[in-house]
């Protein structure tokens, strides 16, 4: 009979309970940890950091450093097409809101005006 009081009490102060959830979360922390050290081993070796990991161009041949070569300047050719092209909608973009706030700006002074002459027309 005791120990069945005591058992209600520990439960209802709810102490069991915590050191069982702590007890559960620490076992718990401590299986992913050795699961993650043994995970490390089948990880793919890291890829290079800076330039001094990978071999530059012209090691591989005069040929493929040209071809190198070719491909950046398509690229910075291509992204200064892009760029003209998002300067060119950006302007557009900004020439439709300039229109559309000053239609705004007509149909609030229209509204405005409409409102004075009901005020007028009010007894």
């Amino acid at each position: 009979m005791d120990w069945l009081t005591f058992l209600k009490d520990v439960i209802a102060t709810q102490q069991f309970l915590q050191i069982f959830v702590g007890g559960c979360t620490m076992m718990l922390i401590g299986w992913m940890v050795t699961r993650a050290r043994g995970d490390r081993d089948h990880l793919p070796p890291p890829a290079p950091v800076g330039i001094a990991d990978v071999p530059p161009p012209f090691l591989q041949g005069p040929r493929e450093a040209v071809d190198l070569m070719r491909e950046l300047r398509d690229l910075a050719r291509r992204q200064a097409e892009d760029i003209s092209r998002i300067a060119e909608c950006v302007r557009i973009v900004r020439d439709e809101t300039r229109r559309q706030t000053e239609i705004l700006g007509l149909i609030e002074r229209e509204q405005a005006i409409e409102n004075r002459s009901h005020e007028r027309d009010r007894p």
